[in-house]
């Protein structure tokens, strides 16, 4: 990391935390286990079009026992509800609600691809799975959402999750 990126990483922390102690600092997460060998797991994370706020995605994390591929699309289309996850305070004094919809297991059309990269993993002994993230940070004004697909690209079934936190304004 140069010394600019540095400097911007530090500043974005910087608004998240003062975001979290404000309570407009959010986190989401899900667990898939047992995913099939290239079979994909979906997470739609969306600013409805009357939120009255802007959302500013800090980190997008993807943990996975093996390989995987990581996709990332925006200005998606929903055609069937999935099932909804519930955002989190990251302030535990605060009563704020998140306005984001995040959800899983629905029917999704991907928009235009924004981010493709992998997860690495191994196979055998060498199975040690890891973590991505993805991006700095990404903003999302109201009626724009996004998709994160992750897919198996391992020999065997295998579990994901996703991590996603953000603050509103």
């Amino acid at each position: 990391m140069g010394v600019m990126e540095g400097r911007q990483h530090v500043v974005q922390l910087g608004k998240l935390y003062n975001m979290i102690e404000q309570g407009y600092g959010f986190s989401v997460s899900h667990r898939f286990e047992g995913v099939a060998s290239d079979a994909s797991i979906e997470v739609f994370f969306e600013n409805p079009s009357d939120s009255g706020k802007t959302v500013k995605i800090s980190i997008i994390e993807v943990v996975s026992l093996a390989q995987a591929y990581i996709d990332i699309y925006r200005d998606n289309t929903k055609t069937a509800a999935g099932s909804s996850l519930t955002p989190q305070n990251l302030n535990l004094g605060s009563e704020n609600e998140s306005v984001v919809e995040v959800e899983y297991g629905g029917t999704y059309t991907a928009g235009d691809l924004a981010v493709n990269t992998v997860c690495p993993g191994g196979s055998k002994i060498r199975a040690i799975g890891g973590a991505t993230e993805v991006g700095e940070t990404v903003i999302i004004p109201e009626g724009k959402n996004i998709l994160i697909r992750v897919t198996n690209k391992s020999a065997s079934a295998t579990d994901l999750s996703v991590h996603i936190i953000w603050w509103e304004e």
